[in-house]
């Protein structure tokens, strides 16, 4: 968008980790964005040099900066549990949403988020940002085009080191929505939906917990509605990686996203560690690390997800367009992380389109 057009003009709710490493700084190179607005409960997450300007104003809560009538959209990048209370008062505010996941808590709260935003006529959208990623949507067109055959399983591994000391009970404990399986796997549980286009019809799962996480550590299996298998595998006790990968009837796809040339495709008749194939592998690297490079500018491979994600919300706001990935999309992937949890603790096969529910879950709120 031209930096003489107009700004959509932006209030962030929650000035958290997630704000200060990804959402502030994408905003400040997104020249059709203004963030005229803030609000956190800590009045020292809000003292951020970037923040420092009278330009922005600075709010206690989120119900004051909803009243704001200069802001025009609203990022929610609060706790998890906050997210339906203030995503609703949102719309009811007038406002378009821009929302971090997980949606919300439970199918009810989901249900009554979605159908606030089908007749709110505000654009709303929810940030599964890894869709955006350079190699995601390489993948996805290799997908569609038909060079994998037909898709037989899909394998993903979702991991960080967070040895949980200090973390809040919202990211801790099941009940508040925390844990590795519904923090982070709905990621690639997303990414399965996205890039075969298909629903997860059931899952089964298993899981340990540990002093600082009741969910640590996970595999969380699924069958998909073209019969299409599925596993991701999750824990915060290990090295970072995000890689899924594809296996079709003609060939593999291989995606590694923290890697600039992690995008590999094997045929059904290679073998990985064969001469040809390691050289190809080699070429692919150099033309991958070229392609790689206009993403340093915005934020490296990772951080230019969030640019695409946020730009995209922009020009949906501003050309009056219906975003990619909407309240639905954040509906399925919290039903799929329910039935997996309800799947730990009944040791069963769960059907994803049941009422399953968080143990002992808290009602949202709006802080």
């Amino acid at each position: 968008m031209n930096s003489k057009g107009p700004k959509l003009k932006i209030g962030l709710i929650g000035c958290g980790k997630v704000a200060r490493e990804h959402h502030l700084p994408t905003l400040a190179r997104i020249s059709s964005a203004e963030v005229v607005a803030v609000a956190d409960l800590c009045a020292a997450r809000m003292n951020l040099p970037e923040l420092r300007t009278p330009r922005i104003k600075k709010y206690r809560t989120a119900g004051e900066l909803l009243a704001d009538p200069l802001v025009e959209a609203v990022g929610v990048l609060t706790d998890t549990p906050s997210h339906y209370a203030i995503g609703l008062a949102a719309l009811q505010a007038g406002k378009h949403v821009f929302m971090e996941k997980p949606l919300a808590l439970s199918r009810q709260e989901c249900d009554e988020f979605v159908d606030a935003g089908r007749t709110s006529g505000k654009k709303t959208m929810v940030c599964f940002n890894l869709r955006w990623h350079r190699l995601i949507l390489q993948a996805r067109k290799i997908i569609s085009s038909g060079r994998l055959g037909s898709i037989k399983a899909i394998r993903s591994t979702y991991t960080h080191f967070r040895d949980g000391g200090d973390a809040p009970d919202w990211h801790r404990k099941l009940c508040f929505g925390g844990g590795v399986t519904f923090n982070e796997s709905i990621h690639h549980i997303d990414l399965w939906r996205y890039l075969l286009k298909q629903e997860i019809k059931e899952v089964f799962a298993f899981h340990t917990s540990s002093a600082a996480y009741e969910d640590e550590t996970s595999i969380v299996g699924a069958r998909l509605s073209a019969g299409t298998l599925a596993t991701v595998t999750n824990t915060f006790q290990t090295s970072p990686t995000s890689e899924i990968e594809i296996l079709g009837a003609k060939g593999r796809l291989l995606v590694r996203l923290y890697q600039f040339d992690g995008l590999r495709f094997y045929s059904h008749d290679e073998y990985p560690g064969s001469l040809p194939v390691r050289i190809r592998g080699i070429l692919q690297a150099f033309r991958q690390g070229a392609d790689s490079l206009p993403a340093l500018t915005r934020g490296g491979g990772f951080g230019e997800t969030f640019y695409h994600a946020w730009n995209h919300f922009i020009d949906c706001v501003l050309s009056d367009k219906q975003p990619e990935c909407s309240l639905d999309d954040g509906r399925q992937g919290v039903l799929v992380t329910l039935a997996a949890i309800q799947s730990f603790r009944t040791k069963q096969l769960v059907a994803v389109n049941g009422d399953n529910r968080l143990p002992c879950r808290q009602t949202s709120q709006l802080p």
